[in-house]
């Protein structure tokens, strides 16, 4: 028996040794992987950082087109109730302008107005991607409802039936 436990120490001997001289060159091999490895994880983080800026400003331009159209559309509206439609052009681009936004559409009768709006955004990173700018829309659409309409009951109607 002390034969076969001293060949169970020098089997575990001889693996401890192999085990350290293999770790070494391990660790002897891989020396510098991590500053590119770093380095590959700088670059990334840092694209998904301007990435991030490019998404805000796209939702920026968004809620200033929604803005922008859907005050146009309420005065629009005001305008329309008071019967002042040459007014109504020259108001829905002063509302535009003031929200940094273009104003494309404008439709209205008697009973709707439709206002649609724009913005091009210019991005920092996906521009130099796509190399053409990303123009942001919005439409509002209100139907118009007169006080003197039959639903407020404000005034007498008359139904002729024949």
């Amino acid at each position: 028996m002390p034969v076969k436990n001293n060949i169970k120490k020098l089997n575990l001997q001889k693996f401890i040794i192999f085990k350290n001289i293999f770790s070494q060159q391990i660790r002897s091999s891989s020396r510098g992987n991590i500053s590119i490895i770093l380095g590959v994880l700088v670059l990334m983080f840092a694209v998904l950082f301007v990435s991030i800026f490019d998404i805000f400003q796209l939702y920026i331009a968004r809620e200033h087109t929604k803005n922008a159209s859907d005050a146009a559309t309420l005065a629009a509206a005001q305008n329309l109730l008071f019967f002042e439609q040459e007014k109504i052009l020259e108001i829905a681009n002063e509302i535009s302008r003031k929200n940094d936004c273009d104003l494309q559409l404008i439709e209205f009768n008697y009973d709707e107005i439709v206002v649609r709006t724009f913005k091009k955004v210019n991005f920092i990173f996906i521009g130099r991607i796509l190399k053409n700018n990303c123009t942001v829309y919005s439409t509002s659409r209100i139907k118009v409802t007169y006080p003197w309409d039959v639903k407020f009951n404000n005034c007498k109607s008359f139904r002729f039936e024949f």
